[in-house]
């Protein structure tokens, strides 16, 4: 319980990899889930928000952690675990050392939100729409574009008004847009759902008299299309959020495998990190200006694994202080004195404790394993291959798929 990052629950395994959701992405989507609901003037049915916020959100970032693993498996590396956890996901995974290895297995991430953006794109294509890619719009409104009618639609919490038979919208005054929100009893979303840009383009509904006139249509998009401009429109703002070149974001190691690639790995780190300083700084100020708790999240995130990630760039060189990384020559500068090793702070001794628990953890499970081994060989000896269940078969097999590389 002394460490944070254990406070997690198991869900699930997938493709040989556990999935674990931390308590923490409870609470931050339940606060997510509740600034929706209780905001005043909210219109959006809490079933509707709790899709959004906690299933769709849940699912979109799993896959993405996915992509990762099995960008890991490409380059020959171990996808351990999948974390799910306040501020996205995490994917633990042992990859080979070497910039390429880094870039493909990042690179993977991303690119499963861009298949995702694909496939809604082509759904929503397919059944005559366009979906809306501005990051900035509101996905309850789910606006977009219908290729069959000409005009721009919405879902059922935004409202779009045309001449009957055109494209040609309907223009109507606040007060009498207002008016009809209290005619149909909802006058609790007046002006508080609809920014004042959106009621001064369009008109959100008909005056209570030009509507029982029959005197406008609504743009009104069907439910797949809403559900699937929505899925559209939060994997395009993840893929875009995770390409910030900030460490540890994507986008930061992405930065990090491209500048090792022209020079080296220890000035692909600090560059790397450096950016993640200039981009938590930005969000500090963003969260401070706009009250946004979540981008202060964000920024101390990024602070704090920038910082770390610096501090424990010295542990990752040789020993007395050489980088192994540039090759042996430098084995021979033997006439300078070896650098004092510098006393980790109390992050990088956090930290260090950590590793050595999961150290631990991995060496007990691995004894753990070669006992079930042993058992299961000695009761094939006995019985045959036959007397074997299919659980105990996928052990085995996943056994010597795990560690078939190690020694």
């Amino acid at each position: 319980m002394r460490d944070p990052m254990t406070w997690s629950v198991p869900v699930f395994r997938a493709f040989g990899i556990p999935v674990r959701v931390h308590l923490f992405f409870f609470i931050v989507t339940l606060g997510l889930f509740l600034r929706v609901v209780l905001q005043k003037g909210n219109p959006v049915w809490w079933g509707d928000v709790f899709l959004f916020t906690i299933v769709l959100l849940f699912v979109v970032i799993l896959l993405h952690e996915f992509g990762h693993q099995f960008g890991a498996r490409w380059v020959d590396g171990e996808a351990k675990e999948i974390l799910i956890w306040p501020l996205g996901g995490l994917a633990f995974n042992d990859i080979p050392h070497g910039w390429r290895p880094l870039f493909i297995t990042v690179a993977a991430g991303p690119a499963v939100n861009v298949l995702i953006c694909v496939a809604c794109a082509a759904g929503l294509v397919a059944g005559g729409y366009l979906p809306n890619a501005n990051p900035l719009s509101d996905p309850y409104l789910s606006r977009m574009y219908g290729l069959k009618e000409g005009r721009d639609v919405t879902g059922e919490y935004g409202l779009r008004l045309y001449r009957p038979g055109t494209a040609e919208p309907v223009r109507t005054s606040r007060d009498d847009y207002a008016d009809w929100l209290r005619g149909v009893g909802r006058s609790d979303a007046i002006a508080e759902v609809f920014p004042p840009a959106e009621n001064a383009e369009v008109a959100r509904q008909a005056a209570q008299k030009e509507a029982a006139a029959g005197g406008a249509e609504r743009g009104l998009a069907p439910g797949w299309a809403v559900w699937l401009n929505r899925t559209f429109w939060l994997s395009w703002v993840l893929f875009l959020f995770n390409l910030l070149p900030a460490y540890p974001l994507d986008g930061g190691q992405l930065l990090q495998a491209l500048v090792w690639a022209r020079t080296d790995y220890r000035r692909g780190v600090t560059v790397a990190c450096y950016s993640g300083f200039a981009v938590a700084v930005l969000f500090l100020v963003v969260s401070i200006a706009f009250n946004e708790a979540l981008f202060m999240g964000l920024a101390i995130f990024m602070l704090i694994q920038s910082t770390t990630r610096l501090f424990t760039l010295e542990a990752e060189d040789g020993p007395f202080g050489y980088d192994f990384s540039q090759g042996y020559t430098s084995l021979e500068k033997d006439d300078e004195p070896a650098p004092r090793p510098r006393r980790p702070g109390p992050i990088g001794r956090w930290l260090q404790a950590r590793r050595e628990r999961k150290r631990a953890r991995e060496v007990e499970q691995r004894q753990r394993d070669e006992d079930r081994k042993e058992y299961l060989l000695e009761k094939i000896a006995a019985s045959g291959m036959g007397s074997l269940t299919d659980e105990e078969r996928r052990f085995l097999q996943q056994f010597s798929s795990r560690y078939k590389n190690r020694s």
